[in-house]
């Protein structure tokens, strides 16, 4: 492809500095490189804690396993269009899952449809989980409202979003929340997740549950579940699991997010140019929103008919443009959700499952390009 979905963010010099990491006495497993990642993506972020671990689903798997064994509630909200891994953790842990419709502003959750929900079911609804698809920043001021209004707890699927802001504070400082810094997002680590959370009680538990639900993951803290029963070297308070992450991963992440601003001024670029050259009559683009600051993980094709949309899929591969659909589509039509709900109630996300999908933001992506596919795309 002339312009895949994403590209490796490492030189060659880059790729010298791994090879001497392995060649110095380091250690590769998990060790003080994960630590100084951590730090540095919390400062980052703007939260007490963040937590390394093996990829984004393992992050919202533990955080599944945290709600499960802290909250008596066993209903958990999720929008229409997400990735199968933000809601596929917390049925695996027993919960039962109400979706709601996105809405077009930012893709995210339909907050009047929300409230419709939790008007008739907050008190069994453990949590909100929200995903700010495709990078757009939802409407984090009305979400913390809402969710106050009724007393449910929010948790966030930021995986697309990492640089994303709302009132100039980055949006995963708001709600303990996920990201991934997988190959195709926005910081590269090869494989690996992030939890970022206030909350000394999801960070403990997490510690815990990365190492096999061990206690001397926690330190100088690990007295408060001290069991006299048992050798503190291998002393279990929770049902953990192994979701540790690598020096190795740090090592490469932490190289990586050394150019972050770049990445945040050449996405904000890309989009702008994208969307000044769009012809906003033939697809849907959010508009801009008062205190959002979006950095978007691709640029979405929404298109007003879906024979548009065979068109436009045409001319991706004439112009040799990598495409794919917008996340799940519609989740509910997946075989593994379509017990759960009626997938054809929720008409934003089937829309954006039949009319839509996205290709690559990134780096290398040039200005001639977008103008020429924009083009392209006006004359369909």
């Amino acid at each position: 492809m002339d312009w895949p979905l994403n590209i490796s963010n490492f030189s060659q010099f880059d790729k010298l500095k791994i090879c001497a990491f392995f060649l110095r006495p380091n250690f590769w497993t998990q060790a003080d490189k994960v630590v100084e990642f951590e730090k540095t993506f919390a400062k980052y972020v703007g939260v007490n804690h963040a937590l390394f671990v093996s990829s984004g689903s393992a992050a919202n798997t533990i955080l599944a396993m945290y709600l499960k064994d802290t909250c008596e509630k066993r209903k958990v909200v999720f929008p229409s269009t997400t990735w199968i891994t933000s809601v596929s953790p917390f049925i695996r842990e027993g919960f039962s899952p109400v979706f709601v419709d996105v809405n077009l502003h930012d893709f995210s959750i339909d907050l009047n449809e929300l409230e419709k929900i939790l008007q008739q079911q907050a008190e069994e609804i453990a949590c909100v989980f929200f995903t700010s698809l495709l990078g757009y920043t939802p409407d984090v001021g009305k979400i913390k409202d809402l969710c106050g209004k009724y007393k449910v707890k929010v948790m966030i699927d930021n995986c697309e979003n990492t640089f994303g802001l709302y009132d100039n504070q980055n949006i995963s400082s708001f709600f303990t929340s996920t990201t991934s810094t997988y190959f195709g997002h926005q910081i590269q680590s090869v494989e690996g997740g992030f939890i970022f959370t206030n909350d000394d009680d999801v960070y403990e538990y997490g510690l815990m549950a990365r190492n096999h639900g061990m206690t001397r993951s926690l330190g100088n803290v690990a007295y408060k579940y001290r069991n006299p029963l048992v050798d503190p070297k291998f002393e279990f308070q929770i049902l953990g699991n192994n979701f540790r992450n690598t020096n190795i991963n740090s090592y490469i992440g932490t190289l990586d997010f050394q150019r972050i601003k770049e990445y945040e001024e050449k996405r904000i670029v890309n989009y702008i140019h994208f969307s000044e050259n769009l012809d906003l009559d033939k697809f849907y683009l959010p508009p801009i929103r008062e205190k959002c600051v979006d950095y978007p993980f691709a640029l979405p094709i929404i298109c007003k008919t879906k024979e548009s949309k065979v068109k436009a899929l045409r001319l991706c591969d004439s112009l040799k443009i990598e495409s794919r659909p917008i996340i799940s589509g519609n989740l509910l039509r997946q075989n593994a959700f379509r017990k759960y709900a009626i997938y054809q109630k929720f008409k934003n996300s089937e829309l954006l499952n039949e009319n839509g999908f996205y290709v690559g933001s990134h780096n290398q992506v040039k200005q001639s390009q977008i103008e020429n596919f924009c083009q392209g795309l006006n004359n369909i």
